[in-house]
């Protein structure tokens, strides 16, 4: 198995291009899943361009399956004093299968401070159950990840209110860079909308913004995912999620548009 870190480092440069096969260990059905595509194409910028600042927000639309051989290329849109906005397309053999646009600024002082983010009381993850209801090993990316279910409900309880928090972490997480590895964990938990669905269906993520809280840092371990489907209908749901720490503290707010097939 290889870890989300190695997996990033075997990009290859080609040009103006870093290159990978879809790992098939990160895959989702037909295509990689978002998280690790997210983390790639922020992989492919930071190799591109360094020195960046820390990263503040991420615009995601996930345009076509991301499979086979993969060209990431990023691209300064624009750097100024203090920040830097860069586009990272990811393409393959069928034309351009993700569009990611990352936005980086400096930490600077300001008379402004505030954090009225709110907070969740749940139970530690030692003290929670699984999330998913199977017994057996999950399959495709989600093999990569320990899920803990801390507040709300699981999949398919239609009766029940769609949303759920769940403590969240990568297998072999040690080492990885703080930022790409909340990129991948961020997107690791199904849509909350699948709570209501009577039988399993197919789903599939349009778009994802992540705006960041505070400059990201080594963490490891447990994170909180909490997840809720807004509102549904005519084939679409609007998702808000949010990721905290294992201390409770605010590192991603985040929303999502899926597409529900069912």
């Amino acid at each position: 198995m290889t870890s989300l870190s190695d997996t990033i480092a075997a990009l290859a440069l080609d040009g103006e291009d870093y290159c990978i096969d879809a790992p098939e260990e990160w895959a989702q059905g037909r295509t990689l899943f978002g998280g690790i595509t997210a983390a790639l194409a922020y992989g492919a910028t930071c190799r591109a361009f360094e020195g960046l600042p820390p990263l503040r927000s991420a615009q995601l639309s996930f345009v076509g399956p991301a499979s086979g051989a993969l060209r990431f290329r990023p691209q300064i849109l624009r750097r100024g004093r203090s920040s830097a906005i860069v586009a990272a397309d990811c393409w393959n053999a069928d034309g351009l299968a993700t569009r990611a646009t990352f936005t980086f600024g400096a930490t600077r002082d300001s008379a402004v401070v505030h954090d009225h983010a709110e907070r969740l009381a749940v139970p530690p993850p030692e003290q929670c159950d699984p999330f998913h209801k199977t017994t057996k090993p999950l399959q495709g990316f989600l093999g990569r990840f320990e899920f803990r279910l801390a507040a709300g409900a699981r999949l398919f309880e239609a009766e029940k209110t769609p949303e759920f928090a769940v403590w969240t972490r990568l297998r072999d997480g040690d080492g990885d860079d703080p930022v790409a590895a909340l990129l991948a964990l961020a997107d690791a938990l199904p849509c909350a909308a699948w709570v209501s669905f009577p039988k399993p269906a197919p789903v599939s993520t349009m778009t994802w913004q992540v705006d960041v809280h505070a400059p990201l840092q080594p963490s490891g371990g447990w994170h909180l995912i909490r997840s809720s489907s807004e509102s549904a209908a005519e084939g679409y749901s609007l998702q808000d999620m949010r990721v905290y720490n294992a201390a409770g503290a605010p590192l991603i707010s985040a929303r999502q548009v899926v597409a529900l097939f069912i």
